[in-house]
């Protein structure tokens, strides 16, 4: 008999609080208020991002991105190894 009164009482608290929260969605996040907060941190994240961005260092290099490095003495090796191992076939 406790245990039902119990049970019932858990469930009563859990729709009214399930109910508030449903309410609270509904007009809360709808209302003006909500939107002019979204807003004004919204742009306040565009300017500390904006000014992160300035304080970065800019990576210097070299102008001339496309120079090629020579890898022939690689490809020189590997031939060499293949002629070495048909010559132990």
């Amino acid at each position: 008999m406790i245990n039902l009164i119990k049970k019932n009482l858990l469930n009563i608290v859990s729709f009214f609080l399930v109910i508030f929260f449903l309410i609270l969605c509904l007009f809360y996040y709808n209302s003006n208020t909500f939107i002019k907060n979204i807003e004004k941190k919204r742009e306040s994240y565009l300017i500390y991002l904006n000014s992160y961005v300035e304080k970065l260092d800019k990576i210097s290099s070299s102008s001339d991105f496309k120079k090629r490095i020579d890898n022939d003495e690689f490809f020189k090796k590997i031939y060499k190894q293949k002629q070495y191992w048909e010559l132990i076939k």
